[in-house]
């Protein structure tokens, strides 16, 4: 059922890098084929990667060039780009989760179409 569906499990932000490039080359070898990438919790290996405010550039740099390559595989194979990320709660609200879209706000500029 699931035979035209490809599917792969980044370990690290640097390992998310590569299979975005896999990705590339798949749709290189199989042009038209491919209409939707996927990308599940974006964020999240990032925040692993690269804690605390100390490395917050770096991390802002390589998130920048995650969304460069998307944006690029999305042009050059004509497929769509749909991203899910974690939203972050507030520590200093009361005990129930206040979800808080401005923080996402940089995403925007990388975006055709931006829900939060």
């Amino acid at each position: 059922m699931l035979d035209n569906v490809l599917y792969a499990r980044a370990y690290t932000s640097e390992h998310q890098l590569e299979l975005l490039d896999f990705a590339a080359a798949k749709c290189h070898e199989e042009p038209g084929i491919f209409k939707l990438l996927i990308v599940d919790s974006v964020m999240a290996l990032f925040r692993v990667d690269f804690s605390g405010r100390g490395e917050l550039a770096d991390r802002q740099q390589k998130l920048a060039q995650l969304l460069a390559r998307l944006q690029k595989i999305s042009e050059e194979y004509n497929l769509a780009v749909f991203i899910t990320n974690q939203m972050t709660a507030d520590p200093g609200a009361t005990m129930s989760f206040q979800a808080d879209p401005k923080k996402t706000h940089w995403w925007k500029y990388s975006c055709t179409r931006f829900n939060h």
